[in-house]
């Protein structure tokens, strides 16, 4: 009923190779020798301990929708507060690159705020022309 006793792989005069003064896994070698898994506990060979920053990926920020909801916000103040759409696409641009992410929403905001003052001020400048 009893089992065989169980010797540690890689040790002196076993199949795993690595005795004392020979290449291998045995006790008092280097990992990436004989044995399981090429060293101690399984370890890859060359003794690492896996991926550099414990083999998590790297965290990464929750991206936020503010910046897409203020450039909308600004497109959408085109028709009626011109400097609002100007003011809103630059924050929504700052908070793009922030995080990272393509500002071009933010950039159709806040240069079609200043088309929108150029075109409102040429309308009233040919109005005026015209009545005068």
């Amino acid at each position: 009923m009893g089992y065989p006793p169980q010797q540690p792989p890689g040790g002196y005069g076993q199949p795993g190779g690595g005795g004392y003064g020979q290449q291998g896994g045995g006790y008092g070698q280097p990992p990436g020798g004989g044995g399981y898994g090429g060293g101690y506990g399984g370890q890859p060979p060359g003794g690492g301990y896996g991926p550099p920053g414990g083999g998590y990926p790297p965290q990464q920020q929750p991206q936020s929708s503010t910046p897409q909801v203020l450039a909308i916000i600004g497109i959408v103040c085109w028709f009626c507060c011109s400097p609002a759409a100007i003011v809103l696409g630059l924050i929504a641009q700052s908070q793009y690159r922030q995080q990272g992410q393509s500002d071009t929403l933010a950039k159709v905001a806040w240069i079609g705020g200043i088309v929108s003052i150029v075109l409102s001020l040429l309308y009233y400048v040919v109005v005026i022309a015209a009545n005068s």
